[in-house]
């Protein structure tokens, strides 16, 4: 199963979760949902996609090692012990 995803973890192109949703934790860091926002980079001000639809943090899918970001490059990292999907 793929990683979790959390403010602070980055995408292929190097860029960064920069929000998620506030109440819900992965290793005390706030979780990334679709819609998250990511740094700018190569030109993209992009959000966060492709979340896991079984596993939702105030409504929204959380994001997982492996999604695409909407500039398409694919989230890596994550948390080192909790993973989704």
């Amino acid at each position: 199963m793929p990683a979790v995803q959390r403010i602070g973890d980055a995408d292929s192109g190097g860029g960064i979760i920069t929000s998620g949703v506030n109440s819900v934790r992965v290793n005390g860091i706030v979780v990334s949902v679709n819609g998250s926002s990511v740094s700018a980079h190569a030109k993209h001000r992009p959000v966060t996609s492709g979340g896991v639809n079984s596993v939702r943090a105030g409504g929204i899918p959380i994001n997982v090692a492996g999604n695409a970001d909407t500039c398409g490059h694919v989230r890596t990292g994550g948390s080192p012990n909790v993973s989704a999907g």
